[in-house]
């Protein structure tokens, strides 16, 4: 389930925010509202999670024709 956690300095106001659960082009369009909504970081990076990519599989219909005809 995506996650947005949000932490400030209360000595500084400097605050972060890390986005959790969603990876990728996602993630940007997420850190962007944000951004605009709150203004811009003093820092910006993408994490492991954030390279992730969605694995698809995908099964052609003749494919899964021959499939349904075995079983």
């Amino acid at each position: 389930m995506p996650e947005l956690e949000f932490t400030i300095d209360t000595a500084s106001g400097e605050f972060q925010l890390h986005v959790h659960g969603i990876a990728g082009p996602a993630c940007d369009d997420v850190a962007k509202l944000m951004k605009e909504l709150l203004g811009n970081p003093g820092h910006d990076e993408a994490t492991a999670e954030y390279r992730l990519r969605p694995s698809v599989r995908i099964r052609s219909q003749a494919n899964a024709n021959t499939r349904a005809k075995r079983a």
